[in-house]
Formats: structure tokens, sequence, C-alpha cells
């Protein structure tokens, strides 16, 4: 294969670069999936639940809009409210609001309601808007149940809750920030803040696309004046910004052909791909000019080092591929793609070196280069002799090497198992963000921030009684799961109604008059609460309460809230299909939400890590066994891929931090990472032991061989991987200084614990074989 690329290189460099052109237009075509849907496969069942609940109430998202107004409860508060719902309700994709405004004048429909013969609709004239009367039953009433929506309890703070179409969820949240700011700057009222799961999700995908655009630029950028520092090779700089490049291209093109589109941790696929460029290239650079500095001419000089690399090149590429493809195991769909959109740009990244390597080594330029040559050595050797004395020490005592790495294992794993995960989708924003100023400013004023739905059926039509057992569901659930780390409000149709029972014509209606009358006056609040009939059973509804509670509570808190709220409500559906003779038993209890899909999102990932990192460690230790012909050396280089993701997680543990998104991908993406230079080094090894090297000179040998391009490399990575440790968005900055120890770690445990594994492990065969 070496011999057909570099002897038709000038081809197969053209061939690369028309591939380059054809497939260029196809990975601009690529879209991004920017919904938290995305993040799930179609039939998983918290998917399924989620969908559900837009199919029975709506396609509708919610955003909370809300501001401080002293003047609330006054006819000049309620104008001011009147004027933003108007402006709100101009924006393209709001399906519905709900404000202090709309409800009062609800409470005056309400109030005025008559059944024939003049029964009932008296009232008294009063200055103070209905809403905000102690005395008055309708808006007393209407007011405790919206208490912690609409307004807050001492009527200082007055919200816009604003329903919008999924569909176009970015475009109206972005009209929605404008309409924020604009409102801020009116007189009368101060301290607005917009929150809302879709703006969380907006911010988050937009802080991931401008740091994965940043991450790459800054790798490529730093590898390439790595390139030119170390070899000054303008050569060299070329061939790794051409093969990231068509790589990223050719593996964009593939996955529009495929109809897959880019998710929320696809944005760092360039950074992942130069990880996998930039050792091969280190690699060939450093011999390539060793030979040259032998004497040895251009196409000799390209020939040997393109023949020596092309395997380890090879596997390394192989083993990346593994590693990240083993991601296809996870439950979480936009993980499974990203692997494999991971394991298809290495494999890319070898194609583009056969391509274009053999011609980028043969184009002139080489003067300068060849004139710093003694600097050039003097460095490369300074970082031989040191990584040879590295690993010297450590085979010194073999033995005791991997029994101190075998305890490091032991004991990261133990603090590793016992770690907690961050549920809370908020925390993945810096605490002096304006969005988490916001939530915070929203839950002090309002309550919880956190919204999401329980979901139960129930018989069509409704009844009085049953509507106040519904209601006594809700006290119950506020009474157990109450409190500051609980529920603070659960609202349904049983709420709606029963204010409508306080009039004087209302106490006489039955409950589908009464919720017909409701859905005149408050028709989106009204359907977002009870679904209509199905044609399948028109005897059944789906009946919703929906809940609130602290946004920022911890992952075992929000666990024992979801399931303490699945098991009354289940409870009570029993109780109540077991006191109805001959009833349809109902459906099982649907627990749902934004709140409920990131709590189980987050503990997907950090179950799929396990799965994921297992799959992973076995599949690239089969491809080690299969590239170097020894069950002991793959497992030799196996075993110090592994301690790297322990010890940092382990670490995070230790420090007090929880695991987010960003660290439960590591475990499954450090091996792909660190493996790299236990490829180079174990080809180096074997090399050298064909030549008859004893086992130990063989390993320090090799080390001292594969280091200076190997820690060249990591330097500039591990700069690289550190900017995003400034991002805005905690899971990003988290991965980013994740990656970075892990890739020092790993270099640094390949450079030591390696050669002495390899000496424990391969001097017993050699022992045997003598």
């Amino acid at each position: 294969m070496i011999e057909y690329a570099i002897r038709g290189r000038w081809g197969w460099m053209v061939l690369g670069i028309v591939l380059l052109a054809a497939a260029y237009p196809l990975s601009t075509r690529l879209e991004t999936e920017q919904s938290i849907a995305s993040l799930f496969g179609d039939d998983d069942p918290t998917l399924v639940q989620y969908q559900n609940l837009k199919h029975w109430f709506g396609k509708d998202d919610v955003l909370v809009l809300m501001y401080h107004d002293p003047d609330l409860a006054t006819d000049q508060g309620i104008d001011r409210s009147r004027i933003l719902t108007e402006k709100i309700r101009e924006i393209e994709g709001v399906t519905a609001t709900l404000s202090p405004w709309v409800l009062n004048d609800a409470a005056e429909s309400i109030s005025s309601v008559k059944l024939p013969f003049g029964i009932g609709g008296q009232s008294t004239p009063n200055a103070t808007p209905r809403l905000m009367r102690r005395k008055d039953p309708v808006g007393k009433r209407l007011s405790d149940i919206f208490s912690g929506y609409t307004h807050s309890s001492d009527y200082t703070h007055a919200a816009v809750v604003t329903m919008i179409d999924d569909q176009q969820a970015a475009q109206t949240v972005d009209r929605l920030k404008q309409v924020a700011a604009w409102w801020g700057e009116q007189p009368a009222v101060s301290g607005v803040s917009l929150v809302g799961e879709p703006l969380l999700v907006d911010e988050a995908f937009a802080l991931v696309r401008r740091d994965g655009a940043r991450l790459a630029m800054t790798t490529v950028a730093l590898l390439s004046l790595v390139l030119m520092v170390v070899l000054f090779d303008l050569r060299l700089v070329m061939l790794l910004a051409v093969v990231i490049g068509w790589s990223v291209v050719m593996t964009k093109a593939t996955m529009f052909v495929a109809g897959i589109s880019l998710s929320l941790i696809a944005s760092i696929l360039t950074a992942i791909v130069t990880v996998v460029s930039v050792t091969a290239v280190l690699h060939v650079g450093v011999r390539y000019h060793s030979r040259r500095g032998r004497g040895f001419c251009k196409l000799e000089s390209m020939s040997e080092v393109m023949q020596r690399m092309a395997a380890p090149i090879f596997w390394t590429c192989a083993t990346d591929a593994a590693g990240f493809a083993a991601l296809w195991f996870s439950q979480i769909l936009p993980v499974r793609q990203f692997g494999l959109m991971v394991a298809l740009s290495a494999a890319n990244v070898f194609l583009g070196f056969l391509l274009f390597a053999p011609a980028c080594l043969m184009l002139p330029g080489e003067g300068f280069s060849q004139r710093i040559g003694p600097y050039r050595d003097r460095l490369t050797r300074s970082l031989r002799r040191f990584c040879v004395r590295l690993a010297s020490g450590f085979v010194r005592r073999p033995a005791l090497t991997v029994a101190c790495a075998a305890i490091a294992m032991i004991v990261a794993v133990a603090v590793v198992t016992r770690s907690e995960t961050e549920t809370s989708f908020l925390r993945n924003f810096r605490d002096d963000s304006t969005i988490v100023i916001d939530y915070g400013s929203v839950e002090q004023n309002l309550g919880g921030a956190g919204v999401w739905d329980l979901v139960i059926d129930v018989p069509s039509p409704l009844s009085n009684s049953f509507l106040n057992d519904v209601m006594q569901l809700e006290k119950q659930l506020l009474e157990e799961l109450g409190g500051p780390a609980g529920l603070s409000k659960a609202i349904s149709i049983a709420d709606a109604t029963e204010v409508l029972g306080r009039t004087g014509a209302g106490k006489w209606m039955p409950a589908p008059l009464r919720i017909a009358a409701m859905r005149t006056r408050l028709p989106s609040f009204i359907g977002a609460l009870i679904s209509e009939p199905s044609a399948t059973t028109p005897d059944r509804v789906k009946l919703r309460i929906m809940l609130r509670s602290g946004e920022g509570l911890s992952a075992a808190t929000k666990r024992n809230l979801i399931a303490g709220v699945q098991r009354i409500a289940t409870e009570r559906v029993a109780a109540w299909d077991a006191a109805a003779a001959n009833s349809q038993i109902s459906e099982p209890v649907t627990v749902t939400g934004y709140y409920v899909i990131m709590t189980r999102l987050v503990d997907q990932l950090v179950a799929d890590q396990w799965r994921c990192f297992a799959a992973s460690a076995i599949l690239i230790w089969l491809l080690m066994w299969l590239a170097t012909g020894s069950l002991r050396l793959a497992t030799a280089a196996l075993v110090p891929n592994l301690l790297p993701a322990f010890l940092v997680l382990a670490a995070v543990s230790s420090l007090g931090g929880r695991i987010n998104m960003g660290a439960a991908m590591i475990a499954a993406v450090s091996v792909g990472l660190s493996i790299d230079g236990s490829v180079h080094l174990l080809s180096a090894y074997l090399r050298r032991r064909k030549r008859g090297r004893d086992v130990v000179s063989a390993s320090v040998s090799a080390a001292g061989s594969i280091g200076a391009p190997v820690m060249l490399a990591t330097v500039a990575l591990v700069v690289g991987f550190s900017v995003l440790s400034t991002s805005e968005f905690i899971p990003t900055a988290t991965f980013g200084t994740l990656v970075a120890w892990t890739l020092v770690i790993g270099t640094l445990v390949n450079l030591s614990v390696l050669p002495a594994l390899i000496v424990t492990l391969d001097s017993d065969r050699s022992r045997h074989r003598q």
C-alpha cells in the first residue's frame, strides 16, 4: 500500500483534492439538531413520555418573563401587564400568554356569570383590580392558584407566562430576548428576567457551537506553531491542515448522505480529529528530519519514514476509531452518533495521510529547516534523554511500579463509584452568567423555577366529586413532598373549575359545564390541563397536574421527588379504580417534562459511560492483540490507558465536584485519546526486539524514540483543550479541563508505567522461551 502511495503520490494528491471539492458542498448542508428531544433515541421511554405529553396537551414550550413592579396591584400596574402581554403576543411563534392582566380579565368575566332568572353575577364597584382583592372569592382564589406563576404573593413582581411553538423555539426565544431588553428600558419597571427550558437549551447550544469553533482554531493554530518552532517545516504544517480539513469535510459529507444530523456534542469534531492527526504528523516529521540530518535524500527519507510509520499510524487510527465507536453502546442518540462520527473521521485521517503525506514531503522548501537542524536536533535529543531517564527509573522497579498503578486504579474506581451526578441543567452555566442570575431572581420571587408534569388517565366526562379527589391528590403531594427541597406548587383543572364554583352561579354548575365556561375565559391554560377524548377511547381523557420545584436541587433529591410523585399518584389512581365499580382500569401515571428529562439524561449518560468504557477497552484490547500478536503486550498497552480516566474522575469527585455531562463523556473517550502513545511505543519496542535487543533496553529505548513527538503533541493539545476551561457552559469547561489532564497523565503513564508493564509481562515470556 505504501509503495503504491509513494509511486503515485501526485495522482493520489489530485484525487484527494477532487474528493475534497466534491464533498465540501455536501458537508456545508449538514444541519444541527437543536432540541432536547434530539438527545434521545426515538424509542427511549423518557422521550416517548415527553412526546405523549406534547400530543395530549399541545406542542408548546413555556418561558417566563418576570419583572419588578411595586404598583402591580393598581390599575396602572395591570395596564403595564397588558402592554407587555400584547407586545409578546405579536411575536411569531407565540401561541398563548398568561399574565396578571389576563387573569384579572378572567376574574371579572367569571364574576359576571349569570344563570337564568338573574341568579349570580352581582358585582360591587372597587378601585382595586379584582385579581388583588383579598375579600373577592374569585379574584382571591385565582390569585392564590397563580401566585408563583404570573405574580408574586406580595404583588411586587409580575410575569408573562409565554407558550411558544416548539418548532420555532430558537427564533421565538431570540425575539423574546429583544422584548425583555426593551421592557427593561421602560419606566416604572425593573429587574427583568427571562427564564425557561427552551432558553437554557438555546443558550447551551450557542455556547457549545462557539466553544467548538474556538477549540478547533486554537488547537490547529497551536499545533501549527509547535511544528514550526520544533521542525520549522511548512510542508508539515500544510500536511496537518490538509489531513484535518479533509477528514472533517469527508466525515460531515458522509453524515449528510447518511441522513445524520449534528448534535450538541458534535461541535468538538475538529478538535478530536486534530488529536488523532497531530501525533502521526509529528512522528513522521521528527523521523523524516532525523533521516535528512544523516544525509539521506528526500525520496529515501520519505520512503523509509512512510514504510516504518504506516503500521503504527494505521493501528493508532484503528484503535481511536474503536474507542469512539464504543460510544454506540450508549442509550443517548447524539452520543452514539458522535462515536460513529469520530470513528469515521479516524479512518479518514489514515486515508488522508496516505493521499497527501508522500506528496507533501516531496515538495520544495527545506532550506531554512536544514539551517536550524542543529537546534532542532538538540531539542529532540533533550526530550529523548528525559524520556529515557523517566522510563529507566520505572523499569528498574517494575514490580513496585505495577503494584502502585494497581493500587491507584483500585482507589480511583472506589472513589468514582461513589460520585454524585449533576442533574440540574441550570448548573451547567457559571454562577455569574445572566441566565443563572435570572433564574435565581425568579426562584426567589416566584418560587421554584423547575416545571414538570404529572399526567393521569381519568374517566370522561368528569364529575365534581372526581375533581375534589384530584384536589385531594394535589394536597397529599404538597403535604408529603412540599417544602424548600420539594414541591412548591401543584395546579390542575380541578383548581380552575373550583374558582368558578365560588361564584353564585358557578356553584350550581356540573363539572363539564364549569370546564367549558373556564375554557372560554382561559382557553390556552385549560387546553394545557385536560386533553380531548380520543376516537379510540372516547370515555377517557388525560388530566395534567403542573408541578413546581427548585431547579437547583441535588441529584438525589430530584430522584426521590420524582419517585415520590410517581408513587403517590399511582396509589391514588389505583384506589380510584378500585372504588369505581365496573370501571376501565386507568393507564399508568406519567411523570415527565424538561425537569424529569434532564434528570434522567445525566443519569443515563453516567450509566452509559461505564458500558461504553468497557466496550471501548475490549475493542482496543482486541485490536492491540491483533497489532502486536501478543496477548501480554495488548494487556500491557491497555492497563495504563484505563488509569487516566479513573484518576481524573476520582479527582473531580474528591474535590467536591459532581459528574456532569462533560465529565460523563471522559471515561469512554479517554482511552481513544491516550492510546496513541502506547501504539507507537509498542511498535518501536517490537522493532527493537526483532533486532535482538533485550526486553529492558528495548522498552527504554522505545520510550526515548517516541518521547519527543508525543510530548510535543501533548503540550500543544493540553494548551488547546485548556482554552475550553474558560467556557461559560460548565460541561464544556469540564470536558476541556479533564481532557487536558487525561492527555498529561496518559503521556506520563505511557512513558513510565507502560515500559515497566512490558518488562514485567514480556520478560516472563522471554524466560519461558529460553
